[in-house]
């Protein structure tokens, strides 16, 4: 038989011995009268479909035929388990398991297409096989078989359909619960590090909470995308990530910082981008861009690439704001906090300079909900009084 992969020895033909017992209602009649495809056909057609079929057997791990090859019978499973797999997919992954009742193979034998799948034994398996020559004499033999056939496919296709459906929706649904679980890992992740960051400088994570607000915020304001402001304020946290390559005697000293200090200090930068690279997370490819351009300056002389006007991103242009105004507002231990209001007039001071004139008068615009932000942070964290 071809496609069949196995031995005379263990092929049990029962020609003969079937037929006696099939006009008696013997258990392969009864077997195929349990398969959906030929529930509903004359008694006399599933008896003679019982003298013609033949009993297989097939030992665990057995190929019963291979995915492409010409389909010329199809199997109802008597006893043990099959697998359905596709190996050009890889054969990992299973379609479907067959056990008793089951019929496989009978596309590519009623469609004469090649068989679109392998089915191999999982455990020592029975099947009856009944050849394409064999069924299509009995169909020609009980022309009302023809009809209830068809009639029985084209049940079974419908409720194959709806059970499709439903376990797509079942699939979608679990799917999205999964994406939203790795999402929220993803953040979970990026605020770790966030934080493993920031209270190496400033011992507190409030920093970067607020500074990530006011940037969502201005992202808004700027006309963003909807989903890029959302990004914006996940990924703004991980601005200051490259400070955990700072020394200790740099990133803590309490005083001014000479100029090879300084010039250390700036590798804060692009230490953060090496870490960042190479991760397909939306979240952290744009922590990236923000950790290595929200020190560029509009007019020029920022670092770490000196870059000019809209070469930054924009993303870095907004974050240089949100760092800078609530760098001024923090208390250091260099320094005292600034006024909400003289802090957002050194902002605007520095527009053409330091920071986009157009984002800076987006974010003078925008200091009323600023101060309804940052009252929400009073005594919680180190930021001035905004009254």
């Amino acid at each position: 038989m071809a496609g069949v992969h196995l031995s005379p020895a263990r092929l049990e033909t029962t020609v003969e011995g079937l037929a006696e017992g099939a006009a008696a209602g013997s258990p392969c009649a009864a077997d195929l009268s349990a398969v959906e495809m030929f529930r509903s056909l004359p008694d006399a057609a599933v008896t003679d479909l019982a003298q013609r079929s033949r009993l297989r057997h097939f030992d665990a791990g057995e190929v019963v035929f291979e995915e492409g090859e010409q389909g010329d019978s199809l199997f109802v499973v008597r006893e043990g388990l099959l697998k359905v797999v596709r190996p050009t997919r890889g054969r990992s992954l299973v379609l479907d398991r067959l056990g008793p009742g089951r019929a496989f193979g009978e596309l590519a034998v009623l469609n004469s297409i090649p068989r679109l799948a392998s089915v191999i034994a999982v455990e020592p398996s029975e099947a009856l096989e009944i050849g394409k020559a064999d069924l299509e004499a009995v169909l020609d033999a009980h022309p009302l078989a023809v009809r209830k056939m068809l009639g029985s496919l084209a049940r079974s296709l419908t409720l194959a359909k709806e059970e499709l459906a439903t376990h797509n929706a079942k699939l979608e649904h679990e799917v999205r619960r999964r994406t939203a679980d790795l999402h929220e890992s993803q953040l979970e992740v990026v605020r770790r590090l966030s934080r493993a960051a920031e209270s190496r400088d400033y011992g507190t994570g409030l920093h970067i909470t607020r500074m990530s607000r006011v940037a969502h915020l201005l992202a808004r304001a700027a006309r963003m995308e909807p989903d890029d402001c959302e990004l914006m304020l996940h990924a703004a946290p991980l601005h200051d990530i490259g400070k955990i390559g700072i020394p200790d005697a740099v990133l803590l000293k309490p005083g001014p910082l000479n100029p090879n200090e300084w010039e250390q200090m700036k590798t804060h930068a692009t230490i953060g981008a090496e870490l960042l690279a190479g991760s397909s997370s939306p979240i952290v490819k744009l922590g990236r861009t923000i950790a290595l351009t929200h020190h560029e300056r509009w007019d020029g002389s920022g670092y770490p690439n000196g870059l000019t006007a809209d070469e930054t991103p924009l993303v870095g242009r907004v974050c240089a704001i949100a760092d800078v105004f609530d760098a001024l507002i923090s208390k250091r231990p260099y320094k005292d906090a600034w006024s909400f209001d003289d802090a957002a007039a050194e902002i605007a001071s520095q527009a053409g300079r330091q920071f986009d004139p157009e984002l800076v008068d987006l974010f003078i615009a925008l200091t009323p909900a600023l101060r309804d932000l940052l009252s929400n942070e009073e005594g919680h964290g180190d930021a001035a009084s905004v009254h």
